[in-house]
C-alpha cells in the first residue's frame, strides 16, 4: 500500500490506486504523440480511461458491498493498471452468498451499461459515431456504455480468478464437494488462459499477460482451497507451539538481533512483567535498524496489536483471521491465560504433514 495513492473510502472501504496506473496513463500520451495524435484526441482518450476506471471501482464495491452483508469485511480496494482488486477478508463458503457476491460486480456494469444506454438514447444515438471510432463529448458516453457490457461479459468467463470461474464453483458446489468443484473450475480457467496465451502469440501481446494471471489466479485458487480443506475438523491447540522465544520490552534491539543469528527464531514474544504485549518479527527488527539503532527498546518496533487466538478455535477459522489481518504470528489464550504462539509456518507444515500422510 505504501506504493499508492489513497483516494478515500466508502462504508468503511478505503480505495487506493497503486503507482504503476500512471504508467498506463503515460503509455497512452506516448504512443499517441508518436504516432501524430492531436492532444485534444490525447486529452479525451485520457478522460475516457479515467471513466473506464471508475466503473471498475463500481465493480469492487459491488463485490465487496454485498460480502458486507454476509458480514464479510473488505480490506481495500486498489486500482492496477490490468483492473481492480477488492480485497475481502475471506470469501463465502456457501454457494448461495458466493453466487451473489460474484455476480454482484458484473451486475454493477449491467446496470451501467443500461443507464448509459438511455441517456445515449435521450439525447440521441448515432452509430456512425461508432464507426469513426473518435472520442469527443458525445460519442465517449456510447463508447463508456459499450466498456461496460464488455466488463460485465469478459468477467463472466469461466475462470479464476474472474468472477465467472466463482460463479462456476458456486453452481459446481450445490452438488460436489467444494474442493472438487474448485479443481474442476481451476482447470476450466487454466484451459482457457492457455487458450489466451496461444492466440495473443499471433494477435495480441496484451492477451498474453491476461492469459498468465489466469493462469496463476486459477492455480493459487486450486492450492488455497486444498490447504484450507486440510484444516477441517483441527483446532488451534494442536498446532500450538508452546515453546517460543521471549524478549522483555525494556530490552535493546540488539538483544533481538543476539536471538535471531544465534537461533531458527523469526518471532518473538514481547513481554512486560512475564505478560505478553506484543509480537517482534524479523522484519519488525530490521525496520526498528533502518529507522533507529541497536539501542532503540524493543517495545519500540513491536507489534503492540498482536492478534489473540483461543486454544478450542477451529484452525481453519484461525487460517481465515490470520490471513485477514495479514498477521504471521498469534498469541493464544485459553480463558484469558496465555499458553503459547501459532505461527502461518507452523500451519503450513501441519498441512505439509497431513498431505504425506493421506499419499
Amino acid at each position: 500500500m505504501k506504493f499508492s495513492l489513497y483516494l478515500g473510502k466508502y462504508s468503511g472501504i478505503k480505495v487506493f490506486i497503486h503507482w504503476t496506473f500512471s504508467l498506463l496513463l503515460l503509455w497512452i500520451v506516448i504512443s499517441n504523440v508518436r504516432s501524430g495524435t492531436p492532444w485534444i484526441d490525447t486529452g479525451w482518450t485520457l478522460i475516457f480511461v479515467l471513466l473506464i476506471f471508475v466503473c471498475v471501482i463500481l465493480h469492487e464495491f459491488g463485490h465487496a458491498l454485498t460480502a458486507q452483508r454476509y458480514g464479510i469485511q473488505t480490506r481495500d480496494i486498489i486500482l492496477l493498471p490490468i483492473g481492480g482488486l477488492a480485497r475481502l477478508e475471506k470469501l463465502p463458503e456457501d454457494p448461495k452468498q458466493e453466487l451473489k457476491v460474484a455476480l454482484a460486480g458484473p451486475l454493477v456494469n449491467v446496470v451501467l451499461f443500461l443507464l448509459l444506454s438511455v441517456m445515449v438514447s435521450l439525447t440521441g444515438f448515432d452509430l456512425d459515431l461508432l464507426e469513426e471510432g473518435t472520442l469527443n463529448g458525445k460519442s465517449i458516453w456510447i463508447f463508456l456504455a459499450s466498456a461496460n457490457l464488455f466488463l460485465a461479459l469478459f468477467n463472466l468467463i469461466p475462470a479464476f480468478p474472474m468472477d465467472g470461474g466463482r460463479v462456476l464453483r458456486a453452481l459446481l458446489s450445490t452438488g460436489m464437494s467444494r474442493i472438487k468443484a474448485t479443481e474442476i473450475a481451476g482447470g476450466i480457467g487454466q484451459l482457457m488462459a492457455i487458450a489466451f496465451v496461444f492466440f495473443g502469440l499471433f494477435n495480441n501481446p496484451v492477451l498474453v499477460l491476461i492469459g498468465i494471471f489466469i493462469f496463476l489466479g486459477a492455480q493459487a485458487e486450486v492450492n488455497q482451497t486444498k490447504q484450507s480443506s486440510f484444516l477441517e475438523g483441527y483446532q488451534v491447540g494442536d498446532v500450538l507451539m508452546r515453546k517460543f522465544p521471549i524478549l522483555a520490552f525494556d530490552a535493546p534491539l540488539q538483544k533481538a538481533v543476539d536471538k535471531l543469528l544465534e537461533g531458527q527464531a523469526i518471532h518473538f514474544v514481547v513481554v512486560k512483567e512475564d505478560t505478553p504485549i506484543g509480537i517482534l518479527s524479523r522484519e519488525g527488527i530490521v525496520l526498528g535498524l533502518q529507522q533507529g539503532d541497536s539501542q532503540t527498546p524493543v517495545e519500540k518496533v513491536a507489534d503492540q496489536s498482536p492478534l489473540k487466538l483461543e486454544i478450542s478455535l477451529p484452525l481453519q477459522e484461525a487460517f481465515k483471521k490470520m490471513a485477514a489481518g495479514n498477521k504471521k504470528v498469534a498469541l493464544v489464550y485459553e480463558a484469558n491465560h496465555f499458553l503459547g504462539i501459532l505461527d502461518q509456518e507452523n500451519i503450513s507444515e501441519f498441512i505439509m504433514v497431513k498431505k504425506a500422510l493421506i499419499r
